[in-house]
Protein backbone atom coordinates (compact mmCIF):
# COMPACT_ATOMS: atom_id res chain seq x y z
CA UNK A 1 0.00 0.00 0.00
CA UNK A 2 1.29 3.52 -1.22
CA UNK A 3 2.04 5.83 2.07
CA UNK A 4 -0.09 8.97 1.81
CA UNK A 5 0.97 11.90 0.03
CA UNK A 6 2.80 14.31 1.72
CA UNK A 7 0.52 17.85 1.62
CA UNK A 8 3.32 20.19 2.84
CA UNK A 9 5.65 18.57 -0.66
CA UNK A 10 2.22 18.70 -2.74
CA UNK A 11 1.65 22.31 -1.81
CA UNK A 12 5.04 23.40 -2.07
CA UNK A 13 4.96 21.88 -5.94
CA UNK A 14 2.41 23.35 -6.63
CA UNK A 15 3.51 26.56 -5.33
CA UNK A 16 7.01 26.31 -7.63
CA UNK A 17 4.84 25.93 -10.59
CA UNK A 18 2.90 28.96 -9.72
CA UNK A 19 6.00 30.81 -9.43
CA UNK A 20 7.72 29.74 -12.70
CA UNK A 21 4.95 29.59 -14.72
CA UNK A 22 4.11 33.57 -13.75
CA UNK A 23 8.15 33.19 -14.87
CA UNK A 24 7.53 32.45 -18.03
CA UNK A 25 4.42 34.35 -18.81
CA UNK A 26 5.85 37.63 -17.39
CA UNK A 27 9.29 37.67 -18.69
CA UNK A 28 10.37 34.43 -21.09
CA UNK A 29 7.76 34.21 -23.65
CA UNK A 30 9.12 35.14 -26.90
CA UNK A 31 12.88 34.55 -25.94
CA UNK A 32 15.25 32.48 -28.07
CA UNK A 33 16.53 30.21 -25.36
CA UNK A 34 12.90 28.77 -24.69
CA UNK A 35 12.06 25.53 -26.43
CA UNK A 36 8.35 26.15 -27.08
CA UNK A 37 7.27 22.34 -26.39
CA UNK A 38 8.38 22.35 -22.84
CA UNK A 39 5.92 23.45 -19.91
CA UNK A 40 7.22 24.47 -16.02
CA UNK A 41 6.90 21.04 -13.80
CA UNK A 42 7.96 20.46 -10.52
CA UNK A 43 9.18 16.37 -10.28
CA UNK A 44 10.27 14.62 -8.02
CA UNK A 45 9.95 16.48 -4.56
CA UNK A 46 10.85 14.63 -1.59
CA UNK A 47 12.22 15.43 1.61
CA UNK A 48 16.29 15.59 2.59
CA UNK A 49 17.52 16.95 5.56
CA UNK A 50 14.94 18.77 6.65
CA UNK A 51 14.68 20.66 3.05
CA UNK A 52 12.24 19.85 0.46
CA UNK A 53 14.55 18.78 -3.20
CA UNK A 54 13.03 17.85 -6.68
CA UNK A 55 13.81 18.79 -10.03
CA UNK A 56 12.26 21.72 -11.89
CA UNK A 57 11.77 21.20 -15.46
CA UNK A 58 10.98 24.40 -17.61
CA UNK A 59 10.99 25.48 -20.96
CA UNK A 60 14.27 26.93 -20.73
CA UNK A 61 16.27 25.29 -18.19
CA UNK A 62 15.98 22.28 -15.69
CA UNK A 63 16.77 23.28 -12.01
CA UNK A 64 17.56 21.23 -8.95
CA UNK A 65 16.11 23.20 -6.16
CA UNK A 66 16.62 22.75 -2.50
CA UNK A 67 13.29 24.76 -0.30
CA UNK A 68 12.44 25.33 3.25
CA UNK A 69 9.79 23.26 4.72
CA UNK A 70 7.40 24.33 7.61
CA UNK A 71 9.37 23.21 10.76
CA UNK A 72 12.21 22.64 8.82
CA UNK A 73 15.68 23.71 8.97
CA UNK A 74 16.16 27.60 7.11
CA UNK A 75 18.59 28.41 4.22
CA UNK A 76 21.37 30.93 5.03
CA UNK A 77 20.20 34.22 3.90
CA UNK A 78 22.53 35.18 0.98
CA UNK A 79 22.34 37.30 -1.52
CA UNK A 80 21.34 35.79 -5.26
CA UNK A 81 23.77 33.95 -6.85
CA UNK A 82 25.76 33.11 -3.81
CA UNK A 83 26.67 29.19 -4.06
CA UNK A 84 26.04 26.45 -0.82
CA UNK A 85 27.07 23.18 -0.58
CA UNK A 86 24.44 20.86 -0.70
CA UNK A 87 25.04 17.50 0.57
CA UNK A 88 23.36 14.69 -1.03
CA UNK A 89 24.09 10.80 -0.63
CA UNK A 90 25.72 10.65 -4.34
CA UNK A 91 28.38 13.86 -3.52
CA UNK A 92 28.53 17.39 -2.77
CA UNK A 93 26.95 19.62 -5.32
CA UNK A 94 27.36 23.58 -5.84
CA UNK A 95 23.84 25.70 -5.74
CA UNK A 96 23.06 29.11 -6.16
CA UNK A 97 21.54 31.09 -3.74
CA UNK A 98 17.89 32.23 -5.35
CA UNK A 99 14.94 34.48 -4.70
CA UNK A 100 11.69 34.27 -6.91
CA UNK A 101 8.42 36.07 -6.43
CA UNK A 102 5.59 33.94 -5.07
CA UNK A 103 8.45 31.64 -4.05
CA UNK A 104 10.95 33.41 -2.23
CA UNK A 105 14.17 32.05 -0.95
CA UNK A 106 15.58 28.49 -2.06
CA UNK A 107 18.59 27.29 -3.87
CA UNK A 108 19.11 26.16 -7.45
CA UNK A 109 21.88 24.34 -9.20
CA UNK A 110 21.77 23.95 -12.84
CA UNK A 111 21.02 20.88 -14.62
CA UNK A 112 20.25 21.93 -18.24
CA UNK A 113 19.95 25.14 -19.81
CA UNK A 114 19.11 25.58 -22.70
CA UNK A 115 16.46 22.82 -22.83
CA UNK A 116 17.11 22.54 -27.03
CA UNK A 117 18.15 18.87 -26.96
CA UNK A 118 14.65 17.93 -25.54
CA UNK A 119 12.13 17.79 -28.62
CA UNK A 120 9.08 16.80 -26.19
CA UNK A 121 8.55 17.44 -22.31
CA UNK A 122 7.81 14.14 -21.84
CA UNK A 123 12.28 13.77 -22.66
CA UNK A 124 12.65 16.50 -20.68
CA UNK A 125 10.51 14.88 -16.97
CA UNK A 126 12.60 11.32 -18.34
CA UNK A 127 16.16 13.03 -17.72
CA UNK A 128 14.56 14.97 -14.81
CA UNK A 129 13.34 11.37 -13.09
CA UNK A 130 17.28 10.28 -14.03
CA UNK A 131 18.78 13.20 -12.34
CA UNK A 132 17.46 12.75 -9.37
CA UNK A 133 17.85 9.19 -8.89
CA UNK A 134 21.41 9.64 -9.54
CA UNK A 135 21.87 12.59 -7.05
CA UNK A 136 19.86 10.39 -4.39
CA UNK A 137 22.16 7.01 -5.09
CA UNK A 138 25.03 6.99 -3.05
CA UNK A 139 27.97 5.97 -4.88
CA UNK A 140 29.68 2.54 -4.73
CA UNK A 141 31.78 1.87 -1.69
CA UNK A 142 35.40 2.24 -2.48
CA UNK A 143 37.59 -1.08 -2.91
CA UNK A 144 39.63 -2.31 -0.29
CA UNK A 145 43.72 -1.12 -0.25
CA UNK A 146 44.65 -4.48 1.02
CA UNK A 147 42.36 -6.48 -1.01
CA UNK A 148 43.09 -4.38 -4.51
CA UNK A 149 46.83 -4.69 -3.91
CA UNK A 150 46.33 -8.55 -3.44
CA UNK A 151 44.48 -8.58 -6.57
CA UNK A 152 47.18 -6.22 -8.48
CA UNK A 153 49.81 -7.22 -7.39
CA UNK A 154 51.26 -4.31 -5.30
CA UNK A 155 52.50 -4.45 -2.04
Amino acid sequence: MNPPPDEHLAALARGVEQAYARVHREHMLGLPVVQPGLRVQMLGLRRWDELALGVLVTPWCMNLLALELPGGRSLPRQPVGSPQILRLPSGSYRLLAAHTQGLGHHLSGSLFSPMHEFASHELAVQAAQAALEMVFTPPPPAPDRARRGFLFGAT
